[in-house]
């Protein structure tokens, strides 16, 4: 049985490139589960003894904090109070060096725009752009850093009234990278009142944010104005958002009022799933999605599946919801909900042929081609995508990234002979050394089908 040692409880974590799940900070100790206090400790998971094994202290207790993989291959780790739903909080971030683990961490000072507006600053929303500049966004704004943590400019202020952060949490995603590799796209979908209580409905809108590579700012980097859009005028407050291989995003569970955590904190199950599409005009980009018996509310997660499809799991407040269907499901004889589920999207259902990968390197380096051989009766190869091991919990996917590889020439099957599709590797250089590691590798089809994937090592 898994022992964690310490407290993992509300954690930040990722899975690093010697394909170890690392945690971050987590909560105070247990003495009904034996469990000591885990806030301070970077610890990584040994499969063997089926335990958390201790890597080294952090500066600050950290309960809900974001890590995030840098260009030079360092953790920074952002964010977490020092207690559950309380203060005290910190006015540092913390750099760890995974090649000298038992060091002490490094102090980062905040940008002072974010650390304004930052609350409790609990799962902040951190991402890495290519050449390694940092995006730190908060509850409504924030600002964009270089690789040394100097600011480069503020992000523009949400234009909406409605909170983003936890409780008031929205989901997040990282939309799909697309060569050149210059344009980085962000969501959060719903989110609710700053002051919302359990009959509060949740926001029915999303906000997106572009920053992309320019000449026309002494950064580098320029920013467009949030986009707001409507989800179909459902309302959404913690539920879990899903970027797939073919560059759109799943959207399901949370609440339609109330907002995150354990208890009555929410009050209405949210079954209608929603399916966006990045790339489709403004305006037509959201489309609804099977309904779901099933709902996931608080410290339920989901990942994308090797094979493609997304697995659902948890619910720690369910039993406690208002039905608004009477086919909705509720769990038997406790709160908690320990189901699984598969979501199956539209384009690898069962009346779709997938492409089959036959073979693939073991290892793709970055500024060179590469071959796959596959089957597939439908069609020409579209591309290929890496997506990074999941690393999700509480609407935020820590370090994700899918990354759409452009296809160079693919010889289609013939009789029983494979297809070969050539595909070319990101740039050399891009993402730095937070690119390595294991991540999956998928061929995409006609109208928006893909693979199953394999591992692949990227160097």
């Amino acid at each position: 049985m898994y022992n964690p040692v310490k407290n993992p409880g509300c954690a930040g974590f990722l899975i690093m490139p010697d394909e170890k799940i690392t945690l971050f900070g987590g909560d105070v100790g247990s003495t009904p589960r034996a469990l000591g206090d885990g806030r301070f400790y970077i610890q990584k998971f040994d499969a063997a003894t089926v335990s958390n094994v201790q890597v080294t202290q952090m500066q600050k207790p950290r309960w809900y904090p974001t890590p995030l993989r840098l260009h030079d291959g360092k953790v920074l780790i952002v964010g977490g109070s020092e207690f559950c739903l309380k203060g005290q909080k910190w006015n540092i971030s913390e750099v760890w060096d995974p090649a000298n683990p038992t060091a002490p961490t490094a102090s980062v000072l905040l940008p002072p725009n974010f650390a304004l507006n930052m609350g409790y600053n609990w799962y902040p929303t951190i991402l890495l752009f290519p050449k390694g500049e940092v995006m730190w966004f908060v509850e409504k704004d924030g600002s964009v850093t270089d690789k040394n943590f100097d600011v480069l400019f503020d992000l523009p202020k949400i234009p909406v009234s409605y909170c983003t952060q936890f409780p008031n949490t929205s989901s997040v995603a990282e939309l799909a990278w697309y060569p050149p590799y210059d344009r980085m796209r962000f969501m959060l979908f719903g989110g609710t009142g700053c002051k919302a209580t359990t009959a509060t409905t949740a926001a029915t809108t999303s906000l997106r944010l572009e920053i992309y590579y320019c000449k026309t700012h002494p950064s580098g980097l320029c920013v467009d104005a949030w986009v707001v859009e409507d989800m179909l005028s459902i309302p959404r407050v913690m539920g879990d958002a899903t970027t797939l291989p073919n560059g759109k995003v799943y959207l399901h569970g949370g609440s339609q009022k109330g907002g995150a955590n354990a208890g009555s904190a929410s009050s209405l199950g949210n079954w209608q799933n929603l399916m966006y599409d990045p790339e489709a005009p403004e305006g037509s980009r959201y489309s609804k999605w099977a309904f779901c018996a099933i709902p996931r509310a608080y410290h339920a997660g989901s990942c994308l599946d090797q094979n493609g499809k997304i697995l659902i799991a948890g619910s720690e407040n369910s039993g406690s919801y208002q039905l608004t269907r009477p086919d909705m499901s509720l769990p038997n004889g406790t709160i908690k909900d320990l189901r699984l589920q598969w979501a199956v999207p539209t384009e690898i259902g069962p009346t779709r042929q997938r492409p089959v990968i036959v073979s693939a390197p073991g290892t793709v380096t970055r500024g060179t081609d590469f071959t796959v051989t596959y089957t597939y009766p439908e069609g020409a190869i579209e591309g290929g995508t890496l997506v990074t091991a999941c690393a999700s919990t509480h609407s935020l996917n820590m370090n994700s990234r899918v990354i759409m590889l452009a296809k160079v020439k693919d010889v289609p099957p013939s009789g029983s002979t494979p297809g070969v599709v050539t595909l070319a590797a990101p740039p050399a250089g891009l993402f730095g050394e937070a690119f390595k590691g294991a991540q999956l590798l998928f061929l995409r089809g006609q109208a928006g089908t893909y693979s199953e994937a394999v591992w692949v090592t990227t160097a």
